[in-house]
């Protein structure tokens, strides 16, 4: 599993990040993935919800499921570690996602 599967298209990269263009369809699946940087998730648009599934153990805190209702305009840090597929319950999604490869 690469790390170049976790959004839609990468956007931009240098040697301390890498930026990525996430659209999620309303009813889409994200395949699993793994998010092996620390990142930021900048919510453009779409309310979800969206439900994660953790694999091997990866959620921590928020054990093996999570549903996550993103707020367009705002902005979540989530550590790496992540091991994850997901399903779009909502309408259509829209974030930017910039992870931190120095970190």
């Amino acid at each position: 599993m690469t790390d170049h599967e976790i959004a839609t298209e990468v956007v931009f990269e240098d040697e301390e990040v890498r930026v990525w263009n996430q659209v999620v369809q309303g009813g889409e699946d994200i395949p699993k993935h793994e998010h092996k940087h620390d990142y930021f998730l900048l919510n453009i648009s779409g309310e979800g919800p969206i439900q994660v599934q953790f694999h091997n153990g990866t959620g921590g805190s928020l054990g093996e499921t999570f549903e996550f209702f993103p707020k367009p305009g705002s902005s979540d840090f989530i550590k790496k570690g992540h091991i994850e597929t997901a399903h779009n319950a909502g309408g259509d999604y829209h974030a930017i996602l910039v992870e931190l490869k120095k970190r």
